[in-house]
């Protein structure tokens, strides 16, 4: 033990445990002080007492605990300090508030992902103490779980996200979740083509509310979420076109879709209907479709094909550009209407304007029957068997939010 000055700093260098050799430097003016903080804190830690240590005593023994990420003691924190520290549910709540992510079509992938990142740490774990070898025990830890690589990698996207809104508050200086790689997705690529066949046996067996959804999925394209949240003012039946902006859609760029003529009398059908308060084209008894009531339906209906290996509903976007391409379309318009067309196109091909009597057409000479049913998954996924005792996110995020409760209960927490 003992207290050298450099400078005009002073420093203590002592064994607070008995082995490892911790210097710390001190704001006290005398060898003295400096000697007698020595004694106070090789004290409190070999008796497990903080309560005796003063306030220029304690405010160093904690940075000590801090800085070597030692489990914080009992006592040694006050209670404003308790009360102050920045928990992961704090994070949670400043994430899902942020203006770029409060009203964005990507916000229900966050609530989804939080639920497990909440799960795993609790609502009152330090958000300082999530560092990069926390991330990688939760990424091996949601594999051994029965997780694919692709989703613990949102899971890690979206935590990356809460650190970044945390360091535009300056809550936090550092994002760690960007110094840890992203897993490999090659184990659970698929490659999926769904027949006419199947896909007609499929829709039979989807309750009725369900089945334009799946029926503008397979005839557009489209995703999930841009036909739940799809409204009355984006639909231009007499000019067969869709219009989606920026805020509705996952590349957050204007998307044009053509109306082919088997999903006129669909929407048709579907816009007869309305709900009060709402412009939602596909509604659930009068209400709008929520993320919750929209995945049993398809899960139950293709199960009862005993195919070897069960289609999920975005295959049916898969399988719309197999039968575009299968189909003759341009590639470029059929990029346009997928919403992928933006990416990697040279000056000349991004300032070449699509009509929309040339998505028309090309939607008209489209053809949906080329081949069988063909479902490769290179890594089956694991079986979960928690994964039905989860509860979709949605609501209850927004309940817990709203009434201003995030009280821990305990390690497991949904959220």
């Amino acid at each position: 033990m003992s207290v050298i000055q450099r400078n005009k700093d002073l420093y203590i260098y002592f064994r607070p445990f008995g082995e490892e050799l911790i210097g710390l430097k001190t704001s006290v003016a005398s060898k003295r002080e400096a000697k007698e903080m020595e004694t106070m804190l090789l004290r409190a830690c070999r008796t497990g007492d903080y309560g005796s240590l003063d306030l220029a005593a304690r405010e160093l023994c904690v940075r000590m605990f801090r800085n070597k990420k030692w489990e914080m003691p009992a006592g040694l924190l006050l209670a404003e300090e308790v009360k102050n520290e920045l928990t992961l549910w704090d994070g949670v709540t400043s994430l899902l508030k942020h203006p770029e992510v409060k009203d964005s079509p990507v916000r229900e992938r966050h609530e989804y992902c939080l639920t497990h990142l909440v799960e795993h740490w609790g609502k009152d774990f330090p958000v300082k103490d999530i560092w990069i070898p926390e991330i990688k025990q939760y990424q091996m830890g949601r594999l051994r779980q029965g997780a694919a690589p692709a989703t613990v990698n949102r899971e890690k996207s979206t935590l990356s996200k809460m650190f970044q809104v945390l360091m535009e508050c300056r809550r936090v200086d550092v994002n760690p979740a960007r110094l840890v790689k992203n897993l490999s997705e090659k184990s659970g690529e698929r490659q999926v083509y769904i027949s006419y066949a199947d896909f007609n046996l499929i829709l039979f067996r989807l309750l009725g509310f369900y089945r334009p959804v799946a029926q503008m999925a397979y005839y557009t394209g489209m995703r999930k979420g841009e036909i739940r949240n799809l409204r009355r003012s984006q639909v231009n039946l007499s000019r067969r076109i869709i219009l989606i902006g920026p805020e509705d859609t996952k590349e957050g760029h204007w998307k044009r879709i053509p109306i082919h003529r088997e999903l006129i009398p669909v929407l048709e059908d579907s816009m007869k209907l309305r709900s009060i308060g709402s412009d939602h084209v596909f509604l659930r008894d009068c209400a709008p479709l929520t993320k919750g009531n929209g995945r049993r339906p398809w899960e139950d209906a293709v199960e009862a094909l005993n195919l070897d290996s069960t289609p999920h509903f975005h295959d049916l976007r898969h399988t719309w550009k197999t039968n575009a391409r299968r189909s003759g379309m341009d590639p470029e318009i059929r990029e346009s209407i997928l919403g992928h067309w933006f990416k990697e196109k040279s000056v000349t091909e991004r300032y070449g304007r699509i009509s929309d009597q040339e998505l028309v057409q090309a939607i008209d000479r489209m053809t949906f029957d080329h081949g069988d049913t063909e479902i490769f998954v290179s890594a089956p996924k694991k079986d979960n068997p928690r994964k039905r005792r989860h509860p979709r996110p949605g609501k209850n995020v927004n309940r817990v939010l709203t009434s201003g409760t995030g009280q821990s209960t305990g390690k497991s927490v949904t959220i």
